[in-house]
């Protein structure tokens, strides 16, 4: 491929990621109560990653590339403004999240992708993912830390995660084999994610 066709999505990707990473440091002082969980939350980052990606155009090797550019750099951008305005968060490039980043960056990446210009018969499975860690952000939200954050959020985004599945779905009908395989994996994923969280939390809490 000519670079012409993915350097500049690779730069407005990357300048978007880091400019929106920063914003999300300020979200969590601007942002009304019931919203300020998006601020620091894998699925506010996880949309924000899908979101550039998808309107990037790019194919999916590329987009698997820039899935890691684009969550890496929003981490990066977090920790920049967090710095600037006085809070440390981690040192370059070596927080948990920057580890998730680079493991889950690819998969959000194709999926941003597959959705905006795959076969319309399985976008359902390509979104399960992205929708997965919604779905299991909020529910962990609603039940593990629902004393010390606002559900309304949490619910906002279980909504989220269900619209996009349901976008994919219509969009994939008939074809009843790849919705099934789509809406089961979103839930099975969903449960992953509940189950790794709480795994990291307990981590955190032992360390």
């Amino acid at each position: 491929m000519h670079p012409r066709h993915w350097l500049v999505p690779a730069l407005v990707v990357a300048a978007a990621s880091l400019a929106l990473g920063g914003l999300t440091s300020w979200g969590q002082t601007l942002l009304p109560d019931a919203l300020v969980s998006f601020a620091n939350s894998a699925g506010g980052w996880t949309i924000l990653t899908f979101g550039v990606i998808w309107l990037s155009r790019v194919r999916p090797p590329i987009a698997a590339a820039l899935g890691i550019v684009s969550f890496v750099l929003l981490i990066e951008g977090y920790r920049i403004v967090s710095g600037w305005r006085g809070y440390y968060y981690a040192e370059p490039f070596q927080d948990t999240f920057t580890i998730v980043g680079v493991l889950a960056g690819p998969i959000v990446g194709v999926s941003a992708a597959l959705v905006r210009s795959g076969p319309a018969g399985w976008k359902p499975v390509a979104a399960a993912p992205v929708a997965a860690v919604l779905l299991g952000e909020g529910v962990y939200g609603l039940t593990v830390v629902a004393a010390t954050t606002s559900p309304v959020h949490w619910i906002l985004q279980i909504v989220l995660g269900l619209a996009l599945m349901t976008a994919v779905i219509l969009q994939a009908r008939p074809r009843i084999a790849p919705s099934v395989t789509g809406g089961l994996a979103a839930i099975v994923g969903a449960g992953l994610f509940v189950g790794f969280y709480v795994w990291l939390g307990q981590l955190g809490a032992s360390a």
